[in-house]
């Protein structure tokens, strides 16, 4: 009897031997059209740093814009989704005055590691550049192609890292409800999605750190796929959310999975890669009670003791996700690490501040206003606080005055 392996491996090896097919018919007879090097942005350390990427086919998109029709916004994830990768294509990466000769996989997809020479690091500078070129010619009449990616090098200003959820953490998805999260994900755009009120602030807050002048690297890992990169590129920047890695996960059939990995085995490998890079940098994590992010966080909070500051959960599914804080907490084990449970950014904001990861001036600005609440889980579960609703909360928007005299207050 074939168990499910030997069937994943039958039929990557089926799904690979199709494209390989589709792709010599269409270079045979010119129907490839222009071509793209798509880079995802990279991390490393003073040791080394990594890089991965894409080369497709162009997918002749307009830019996103508020007034694009649902139709358009379909149109274009339509496109994104049927994306028509490039494969065994030779190119060139440089960096630090380095080239390596590297070949995408059969989906496209090409990774890059180089040794970094810390005397050429550019300081007080965290992101630096890699550049790509086609060393192929694809199509009829192909003019030079090139691209630059960035990897990011936390320096010695430096405090802490954040790793964190995008879905329901940052961007505003509805997972838990099958038929918004369908509606945002294929109806909207770049232009049209939403972040949580106060998250800029918050991340901004978190990027600067305990000084105000802290560099603090981002990392944002998500079960979303490569697909829509651009998208969330193009979100984090419209809406000045702190520039970071953006690790996501790839959709098709390999000898481990079947379409897509789960969340549960994605999300996990990505967290340890990034504190595996940087032994010596605390991290604060930034989830959601949607999609096992507690759980999630519970694991790595107990395979890297002392590493691990804080995890922020906020709640996606108000009344409930309490109880799933609880039972982690109860499976923790001997922990000192606090798993807070927020049900706005406000809530997470006050917690920041209150532990020293934020400075009271990087908050003073904020525009968050929501009801506050906060439940912190150390080892077990110790209290819930909530607070009434401020006399403002209900028939105006705060003056940043009040939000700042209130943050302050109740700490």
């Amino acid at each position: 009897m074939i168990d499910s392996r030997q069937l994943l491996r039958a039929l990557s090896r089926i799904e690979m031997a199709g494209d390989n097919i589709r792709f010599a018919i269409k270079r045979r007879f010119n129907r490839i059209g222009p071509v793209t090097i798509l880079p995802y942005r990279g991390y490393g350390n003073q040791q080394q740093v990594s890089i991965s990427g894409r080369v497709l086919e162009i997918a002749r998109l307009d830019d996103p814009n508020p007034e694009d029709s649902l139709w358009q916004n379909f149109r274009a994830m339509l496109r994104r989704y049927s994306s028509k990768e490039i494969p065994f294509v030779r190119m060139s990466a440089t960096f630090q005055q380095q080239t390596i000769i590297i070949e995408t996989d059969d989906d496209g997809y090409f990774q890059v590691t180089f040794p970094v020479d810390p005397a050429l690091l550019s300081p007080e500078q965290l992101w630096h550049l890699v550049h790509f070129e086609l060393l192929e010619r694809i199509v009829p009449g192909q003019e030079k192609v090139t691209a630059v990616g960035e990897v990011v090098i936390p320096d010695s200003k430096s405090d802490f890292g954040i790793i964190s959820d995008i879905d329901d953490t940052v961007l505003i998805s509805h997972t838990t409800q099958l038929f918004k999260v369908l509606k945002l994900s294929l109806a909207g755009n770049a232009s049209t999605r939403m972040p949580f009120r106060g998250v800029t602030t918050f991340y901004e807050a978190l990027q600067k750190g305990r000084t105000g002048q802290a560099h603090n690297p981002f990392f944002y890992v998500s079960s979303s796929p490569w697909n829509i990169y651009d998208v969330l590129a193009d979100f984090f920047s419209r809406n000045g959310i702190p520039k970071g890695p953006i690790l996501l996960r790839d959709l098709g059939i390999s000898e481990t999975k079947f379409i897509k990995e789960k969340h549960s085995a994605h999300k996990p490998v990505k967290i340890r890669q990034i504190l595996n890079t940087y032994p010596d940098l605390p991290f604060i994590l930034v989830g959601d009670s949607g999609q096992h992010d507690p759980e999630i966080y519970r694991q790595i909070i107990r395979e890297f003791p002392g590493r691990i500051l804080t995890a922020y959960i906020r709640d996606a599914r108000p009344g409930r996700g309490g109880l799933t804080v609880k039972r982690i907490a109860a499976l923790t084990g001997n922990s000192q690490v606090e798993m807070v449970l927020c049900i706005d950014t406000e809530a997470a904001a006050k917690h920041a501040l209150a532990k020293g990861y934020i400075q009271a001036e990087q908050v003073r600005k904020d525009t968050i206003y929501c009801v506050s609440t906060y439940t912190t889980v150390q080892f077990r579960f110790v209290e819930t606080q909530t607070e009434a609703r401020r006399p403002w909360a209900v028939s105006s928007q705060p003056t940043l005055s009040q939000m700042y005299r209130s943050m302050v207050s109740t700490i």
